[in-house]
């Protein structure tokens, strides 16, 4: 069938309509393309169709820039320039909130981006070392999109180029040792401007992990340590195969140290876009501070010294231990801990805060987070989601408790797919 491509939705797809009037989701195309198209068997709604050929494409269409562009899953955008993309993004995040969150009055800024063209963005990545009968090895890639399929890559435009020689490293190892060839691994990398850190998920320790991690480290001096994650226990801890477990980097003036496992940013210059319009919207001088689901202490250590009290909520020990180290590494003494789960946290906390900020997953916060906001936050809230859907869904509750919307600003942390970051500023 024919199809015009008429914008693009939320998970990055094309939207058309037959000329019967029934939406269809196209992967990989433009707002504008014309196509012929294939509708993919199944029961999904809305249906789904792919791009047999490229009649005319649409105006904002350009060249990917990688030749596995369309088959890895890990970008959806590539074929869209940067412009778009973002333009794309902050009308995803209006969408949401007018159709999921019944909010038609509220702006959405422009979407800012830190100072880059788009590659070479991302601080973490995973990637799946696997048998390959065709050649009696392994191979090492990406998940190919809906599937668990791996996706072999030569250079990956959206990482720096250390975790590319890094992978090209690790394959040619790999292969060379049919104990580790012949099991499958899930494997991440994570970059700070100076060092590196390389996590091996598997379910059994395989001695051949320590002479291939010793090599590595042999090979690339940056590459600070090699741990394994037991991938059958819940919650288990890294531990060290080789060096270190942790690495540490300053960002926006500040010393963080981050384990291995533990969150964070996947784009250092993005997440000082972050602290950049936290510092518009807050107070140079805070009287308390709340920091719900606070991670390794992003926001807790950038906003300690102007603050005279702050509380950080976050489930993981382990993101405790990194931010009681980047705490003294900066000289903060005046920052309170709570390892706990959101809900269980504030149910025995009975205490006002001027300020809130919440950095929810990608669920969302639970009615019983949004409830006791609502309660006992007196002045000011900054939501930080990763997920316009939920996003719209919890400030639909909160607006209906009295929060008015004072600003909502997207952030292109992640280039060349459909993910936005947003922050939205809330007061009483």
């Amino acid at each position: 069938m024919e199809l015009t491509i008429e914008k693009l939705v939320y998970g990055g797809e094309g939207l058309a309509r037959t000329p019967e009037g029934e939406v269809i989701f196209v992967p990989l195309s433009v707002p504008g393309d014309v196509i012929d198209a294939e509708r993919v068997v199944g029961r999904q709604k809305p249906a789904k169709a792919s791009i047999k050929a490229l009649r005319s494409p649409g105006a904002e269409r350009v060249q990917p820039d990688c030749d596995i562009f369309g088959q890895c899953g890990g970008c959806q955008w590539q074929h869209l320039s940067l412009d778009a993309q973002r333009d794309w993004k902050q009308k995803m995040v209006t969408e949401s909130l007018v159709r999921l969150g019944k909010l038609p009055d509220v702006a959405v800024a422009k979407t800012l981006s830190p100072p880059t063209d788009g590659w070479k963005a991302r601080n973490r990545v995973q990637w799946e070392l696997v048998p390959d009968a065709a050649t009696q090895s392994c191979k090492l890639g990406y998940h190919a999109a809906e599937s668990h399929t791996v996706v072999e890559f030569n250079n990956c435009p959206i990482i720096p180029a250390p975790l590319n020689q890094l992978a090209q490293r690790l394959r040619e190892l790999a292969q060379k040792d049919p104990k580790i060839a012949a099991k499958r691994f899930r494997v991440e990398a994570f970059i700070s401007p100076d060092e590196t850190m390389l996590l091996i998920f598997t379910g059994e320790k395989n001695g051949s992990l320590y002479p291939l991690a010793e090599q590595l480290m042999q090979d690339f001096p940056a590459l600070e340590g090699v741990c394994w994650v037991d991938s059958q226990t819940k919650d288990a801890s890294p531990k060290p195969i080789a060096g270190k477990t942790s690495l540490q980097f300053a960002l926006a003036g500040n010393q963080y140290r981050v384990s291995a496992g533990q969150f964070f940013q996947t784009s250092y210059a993005g997440a000082e876009v972050l602290l950049q319009v936290l510092d518009e919207w807050l107070s140079p001088s805070v009287t308390s501070l709340l920091d719900i689901y606070a991670g390794v202490g992003l926001f807790s250590v950038h906003r300690a010294k102007r603050t005279q009290r702050v509380l950080a909520i976050e489930s993981s020990p382990g993101a405790e231990a990194d931010a009681l180290e980047s705490f003294g590494l900066n000289g903060i003494t005046n920052v309170a801990w709570k390892t706990s789960d959101a809900r269980q946290a504030l149910r025995t906390l009975n205490e006002a805060f001027e300020v809130a900020i919440v950095d929810p997953p990608r669920g969302g916060c639970q009615p019983e987070v949004l409830n006791w906001l609502s309660e006992h936050i007196e002045k000011q809230l900054i939501y930080v989601s990763c997920n316009p859907t939920t996003l719209a869904r919890d400030l639909k509750h909160l607006v209906a408790q009295g929060w008015k919307i004072d600003a909502v600003q997207p952030v292109d942390m992640f280039p060349q797919t459909y993910h936005v970051e947003t922050l939205v500023n809330l007061s009483r």
